[in-house]
């Protein structure tokens, strides 16, 4: 789907939505997660040099081309970066990694503290040092906002802390930051333990999914289609460090998303709402879409209905590939 919205791109004021990017030395912090692993594909189909960057990547199934190369570095740790970014000497760096559990425990912390707020930090300073460098970074709509007394959980604290870093070096560092405020994400690859993987898995196995209530209104934003915003955000002439929102600029309920799934799986039986306690202070926010508009030339082009179709596809294919594997291991064992 991304392909073939790359290779149709309409010009928007009279320019194209992105600039050139083949040849570019671009480097993905946390390019095996869910937005950075399709952020590299459509990197290295575009012509750029994808430095693909993630702290353990011995022993894993990892996506390559003739423009991609793999790199281990733990952002955490300041020399790591250093050393990265010395042999690298990036033009654009997408700084993705993240500690993305939305919980409320408070044991969650420390880890959000080192993945989030360390490590965006020690890319920061160290962009800043070796110069002439775009960074981008991934905000969040859990942050919170000025009517908002504390944020609602330490990932929105922490997502929360490395835009205002990232804002503040920009201004002292004279370093070009982009900040793309994220709406809720959604699409293939994403983790199993978010609420629309779930829902899919559990029905594609014939098992009950136990939800809460679905009152939650989310502004869901295809994968894709933020893909396509970071591809414009890095190699677009620099804007500014204001945050820009990225998403649909509609509300959906979660409850009407999730029995949108059942419909298309025809397993709406399995549905159980109110099987689980609502998490306590969720947010709920649209994005503003004029800034995208104006700045980048984006709108999300994906509905709600494709998006969720094409996840369903992508997950029920998964899962037909890993069944002949385990058939194999199985009678090898035999």
């Amino acid at each position: 789907m991304l392909a073939a919205k790359l290779a149709s791109r309409d010009e928007v004021g009279g320019t194209l939505p992105y600039h050139d990017l083949e040849r570019r030395k671009v480097v993905i912090i946390g390019a095996t997660g869910f937005i950075g692993s399709h952020l590299a594909s459509a990197l290295a189909r575009e012509g750029a040099d994808v430095v693909c960057v993630s702290r353990n990547i011995r022993g894993r199934h990892l996506p390559s081309g003739r423009n991609m190369t793999w790199k281990e570095c733990d952002a955490s740790i300041i020399e790591d970066v250093r050393r990265l970014f010395e042999e690298v000497q990036p033009e654009i760096v997408y700084h993705l990694t993240s500690d993305s559990k939305g919980g409320r425990e408070i044991a969650i912390v420390p880890d959000s503290v080192r993945n989030d707020i360390i490590a965006g930090t020690n890319v920061l300073v160290e962009a800043t040092r070796i110069g002439k460098v775009r960074v981008v970074l991934a905000g969040s709509f859990e942050e919170p906002n000025r009517d908002d007394d504390f944020p609602c959980s330490p990932y929105a604290a922490a997502k929360s802390t490395i835009t205002s870093y990232g804002r503040m070096i920009s201004a002292l560092g004279g370093l070009e930051v982009s900040i793309l405020r994220l709406m809720m994400t959604y699409g293939p690859r994403q983790k199993s333990n978010k609420v629309l993987p779930y829902v899919i898995n559990r029905l594609k196995a014939g098992q009950i999914a136990e939800v809460g209530s679905g009152s939650r209104m989310l502004d869901w934003v295809y994968v894709d289609d933020v893909v396509d915003a970071f591809l414009r955000v890095g190699s677009l002439p620099w804007t500014g460090s204001e945050p820009i929102d990225i998403g649909t600029g509609s509300l959906m309920r979660l409850r009407d998303s999730i029995e949108t799934i059942g419909k298309l799986m025809g397993r709406s039986d399995l549905l159980r709402f109110g099987a689980i306690n609502d998490r306590v202070l969720e947010r709920e926010e649209t994005a503003d879409v004029e800034t995208a508009l104006q700045k980048l030339g984006w709108r999300a082009s994906t509905s709600f209905r494709n998006g969720i179709r094409a996840t369903i596809d992508s997950i029920i294919a998964a899962i037909l590939c890993v069944i002949p594997l385990l058939i194999f291991q199985c009678g090898s064992d035999a």
